[in-house]
């Protein structure tokens, strides 16, 4: 009686358990449905301002949308990082929010204090701090966009009070990181100072344009000519400018035939090949730059220039070593404007190493008369270039640093220009003396910066 009475509880407990287990089974596939099928199964249509990252600067893009969202702001939550994990397709955009990546509660205080927090997957890998920042204000800018949401407070399970997954730290936020958002296609022209060398003048230009049309816009702003008066641009106007296509890797610069009858001398039109090939080759993924005439191809251009083949930035004499291109600042009508300076090597470098490390200290030691914001002796702790991307990431130790924020842009700029146009290089992620989020002076490099 023992035994059968033990056997009977243990069947019993057998069917209980098999029974808990279905439940769950039920409850977890249920749970999943109706996650995956909120948008369509009900819901409000609610008006937000999704962030995604651009695929190439990652820089954070406004997407206004109409969403279906639940009245629940858990639901609402999780709504929209179940849009934000998926870009809008054929628009270049990129998210940070990985698989895995979910809501567990979500709470509006008083006041409109948005209180998140967040779930992770226990195999989700880690993010650098570039990665992490991204998601953090990816996620932050798109939930102040609720209904009645005015600042916002974000946290993960398991993770220290105050620190999101590794290296940001949180805060209320009371509005977007307008730092981020991307504010246009920047783009930077070529023009010749009074001393014959190569200034660059930052420009933005529209965002969505394709490369055919950035390429066009691009020229166009040469040929109109600088902002500063001190500058020139040795191109002649618009009027005789057809168009501008990119195919590949080619930037085909299409004249009316009136361009034949135009005079030039030999350094004006030395000047105005290298301040167009200048320009276009900095535009990501074009490499050469082929001179049409009505569409055709011609054998010579302004006289002298030889436009039988293509054309590539500085001869290709970056590609096989022999020079260095390395910009320093000089001063323009008051403004300090980084200018290009070409080194010829007497022998070919070899190995990427040695090209950043010899660009780093022709930084710090610039032409007479110019200036640096690098300073000499500036050291590579580190760097990586990542074979799939052309992403330079590199750590260097310097003394002293620039003054002020402003001073921080330039010098980071004189980096930008000065590492991507090493062969191979499309972007640069910097880190200053240990930081890889803000300089002294608040300026902020936690961002790949382009080409």
């Amino acid at each position: 009686m023992t035994i059968h009475s033990r056997q009977g509880r243990m069947r019993g407990r057998r069917r209980s358990q098999d029974g808990g287990l279905l439940v769950l089974i039920l409850a977890l596939v249920l749970a999943v449905v109706i996650g995956s099928s909120f948008r369509t199964a009900g819901g409000r249509s609610t008006p937000v301002v999704l962030c995604y990252l651009d695929a190439s600067t990652r820089e954070l893009v406004s997407n206004p949308v109409v969403a279906k969202l639940p009245t629940r702001r858990v639901e609402q939550v999780a709504g929209i990082i179940d849009l934000l994990r998926t870009p809008p397709a054929g628009q270049g955009l990129a998210t940070a929010v990985p698989a895995g990546f979910t809501a567990h509660r979500a709470t509006l205080l008083p006041g409109g204090i948005l209180d998140v927090v967040l779930g992770v997957a226990r195999d989700q890998p880690p993010m650098g701090f570039a990665e992490e920042n991204a998601l953090y204000w990816q996620l932050v800018n798109s939930m102040l966009s609720l209904p009645s949401v005015l600042s916002i407070e974000l946290s993960v399970d398991g993770r220290p009070a105050g620190t999101f997954l590794s290296f940001v730290k949180t805060q209320r936020e009371l509005g977007a990181n307008e730092a981020m958002l991307d504010k246009g296609q920047p783009v930077d022209l070529y023009f010749v100072g009074g001393d014959g060398r190569y200034v660059v003048e930052r420009r933005t230009l529209p965002t969505g344009l394709t490369r055919s049309q950035l390429a066009l816009q691009a020229t166009r702003a040469l040929m109109e000519g600088p902002t500063h008066p001190s500058l020139v641009s040795p191109l002649p106007g618009t009027d005789v400018l057809r168009g501008v296509t990119v195919s590949g890797r080619t930037a085909s610069v299409d004249f009316e035939e009136s361009v034949l009858k135009l005079s030039m001398g030999a350094q004006e039109e030395e000047q105005v090949k290298n301040s167009l090939v200048l320009t276009l080759t900095r535009l990501t993924g074009v490499s050469r730059v082929r001179l049409l005439v009505g569409g055709n191809n011609v054998e010579s251009l302004f006289g002298h220039v030889d436009t039988v083949d293509p054309l590539f930035r500085l001869d290709g004499r970056l590609e096989e070593g022999t020079a260095l291109a390395v910009y320093s600042l000089t001063e323009v009508d008051g403004d300090q404007l980084p200018v290009l300076t070409v080194y010829q090597q007497k022998k070919a470098l070899m190995g990427r190493s040695v090209m950043i490390s010899k660009s780093i200290a022709q930084m710090g030691n610039p032409p007479k008369g110019d200036a640096s914001l690098v300073p000499p002796g500036t050291r590579v702790t580190s760097m990586v270039l990542e074979a799939n991307t052309g992403m330079l990431r590199l750590s260097l130790a310097m003394t002293p640093l620039p003054k002020d924020q402003a001073a921080e842009a330039l010098m980071v700029e004189q980096l930008r220009l000065s590492l991507t146009e090493l062969p191979s290089v499309t972007s640069l992620q910097v880190g200053v003396n240990g930081s890889v989020a803000f300089l002294p002076g608040g300026y902020y490099i936690g961002k790949p910066f382009s080409r």
